[in-house]
Order: structure tokens, then C-alpha cells, then sequence
């Protein structure tokens, strides 16, 4: 961590010398959402028109703002997502919501001819389930963005695909903190729609 906060230091300090004319502070939105069902037999029931029905919606919002000096992108993130459960058996239904959030930096690229290409570090990114009043705390959580944009104008949009990598140490119950042996992680790669405005 203290490396990667030296480089940060680093470059800001060298964005402040440097005098340049491709200056462009450029704010960003990405959005994600997803549904999937299942529906499979429930093997507790004697019954054979039993089933176990799952439902899982993802719903993620990534707010970004970078300040790109000649393709060289230096900036801020923060990211809101939802992972929504619900199962529903003949004799137990069950509702959960994982929250994930979290502010970071973000170091990359984005250059004129419309490809983006950025690495977020949260700090202090965390998970939540409602549920069971669970928190958990990233030890590394960080976010690889590919994308292009199509230019209209000051506007660019175009897909973006987001992998999402967390990994946790810690976890808060009721209020009691403990250290997770071995750590836990949650992983997703997402196709989204993301635009971008060059101010």
C-alpha cells in the first residue's frame, strides 16, 4: 500500500510541473444489471412437485472522475453494488442482499482514439449483508476496466467490461470484529454500458 501511495504522490507531483495542452478532467458512469434464475428439485421433500427456486440480481453503479494528461489518466472512483438473493422452497424462503462499496484511486489510460483502459484500488472497501448485520472489510479490493467509447460530441459511450476482484481479511459481527483464516474473496467479470464526458 505505502508503495502504491508513493507512486500516486509521485505522479501527482509530476502533473503539477508538467505543462501540457491535452488537459482533459473527464467524469465517468458505468451500470451493470443482471437477473438469474434456477429453479431444481428439492430432494427434503417427498413430494416430486417440490422444487428449490433461486433468483440472483446484480445491480452495480461505478462513478468515476479522471484527470487525463495526454492519454495518461490519473483519478478517483467509487464504487455501489448490489448482490440480491432470494430462494423460495416449500417450507423456507429466504432474502439476502450483499452490498459492496467502497471510495479508490484509479491509474490508466484513455486515450483520443476511444479506448479506455483503468485500474482502481479501493480504499476501505467493504461488503455488507444485511441480513445477518455482517461487514467485511477488503484487504485487496481493486477494479481492471476495459473499454471504448464512441465520441459524440464532448460524450462518449460504449461497452465496458469490469472485472471485480475482492478480497477480505476481516469480518464484523454484531459489532465484534474477528480475522478471517484464510481469507475470503468474491469475483465477477461484467460486460456494462459506461459513458464518459471530456470537460
Amino acid at each position: 500500500m505505502s508503495r502504491f501511495l508513493f507512486v500516486i504522490t509521485t505522479l501527482l507531483l509530476w502533473m503539477g510541473t508538467e505543462t501540457a495542452t491535452a488537459q482533459v478532467f473527464t467524469p465517468s458512469l458505468s451500470l451493470f444489471y443482471f437477473q438469474d434464475a434456477t429453479k431444481r428439485e428439492d430432494t427434503n421433500t417427498a413430494s416430486e412437485k417440490d422444487s428449490i427456486k433461486v433468483k440472483e440480481t446484480y445491480n452495480f453503479i461505478n462513478l468515476g472522475v479522471c484527470y487525463n494528461l495526454g492519454g495518461f489518466c490519473l483519478g478517483l472512483k467509487y464504487l455501489q453494488g448490489e448482490l440480491e438473493t432470494k430462494t423460495a422452497s416449500t417450507f423456507v424462503n429466504t432474502h439476502s442482499t450483499a452490498v459492496f462499496h467502497g471510495p479508490g484511486v484509479t491509474l490508466g489510460y484513455s486515450g483520443p482514439e476511444g479506448i479506455v483502459a483503468h485500474l482502481s484500488l479501493l480504499l476501505g472497501g467493504k461488503k455488507d449483508i444485511e441480513a445477518t448485520n455482517t461487514t467485511y472489510t477488503c484487504k485487496q479490493c481493486y477494479i481492471a476496466e476495459l473499454g471504448y467509447g464512441f465520441k459524440v460530441s464532448s460524450v462518449r459511450i460504449g461497452p465496458l467490461l469490469g472485472i471485480y476482484d475482492f478480497t477480505y481479511n476481516k469480518r464484523e459481527l454484531n459489532g465484534v470484529t474477528s480475522r478471517l483464516h484464510p481469507d475470503e474473496g468474491d469475483k465477477f467479470i461484467m460486460p456494462q454500458v459506461a459513458v464518459w464526458v471530456d470537460l
